[in-house]
C-alpha cells in the first residue's frame, strides 16, 4: 500500500488542483512502470494505492517498491515541496476473501509503522 507522505498540506497549501496533479503524477508513473500482467493497482482511499501482485519473486517486489519510492521523489523534485511516498507491504498467497482482507490489514499496519518511523519509509515483511 502506497501513500503520498502529507497529502493534506499540499490541497491546503496550494489548492486542490495541485492536489489532482500530485495524484496525477501518481497515476502516471504507475500506468508506465508498473501496469502488467503481474501488477494490478488500485485507488483505495483518498491518496492510497494498493498494488496486488502476483508471480514475482518476494526480494524482486520489495526492490521494485524502494525503487519506485526513489523515482518518484526524483520525478517530482521541481514541485513546490517535495513529494514522498510512505509504502507498506507484506508477501504471501492469499487463498480467499478472508485472507485477503487480512493481508490488507497487515498492510496498513506496515503503512503506519512508516509514518510513525519518518515517512518516506519501506516497512513491511516478506513471507518466512
Amino acid at each position: 500500500m502506497i501513500d503520498l507522505d502529507d497529502f493534506k498540506r499540499f490541497n491546503d497549501n496550494y489548492g486542490h488542483a495541485y492536489g489532482d496533479l500530485v495524484l496525477t503524477r501518481l497515476g502516471r508513473y504507475l500506468q508506465k512502470d508498473w501496469m502488467n500482467e503481474h501488477l494490478r493497482c488500485y485507488r483505495y482511499g483518498g491518496d492510497e494505492i494498493l498494488i496486488i501482485a502476483s508471480g514475482l519473486e518476494d526480494g524482486d517486489f520489495v526492490k521494485k517498491l524502494q525503487i519506485f519510492q526513489a523515482e518518484y521523489a526524483k520525478l517530482n523534485q521541481q514541485l513546490e515541496e517535495p513529494v514522498t511516498l510512505s509504502i507498506g507491504y507484506a508477501t504471501g498467497a492469499v487463498a480467499n476473501e478472508e485472507e485477503l482482507r487480512k493481508m490488507i490489514q497487515l498492510v496498513d499496519n506496515y503503512l503506519y509503522q512508516a509514518k510513525r518511523q519518518g515517512k518516506n519509509q519501506v516497512v513491511g515483511a516478506e513471507k518466512k
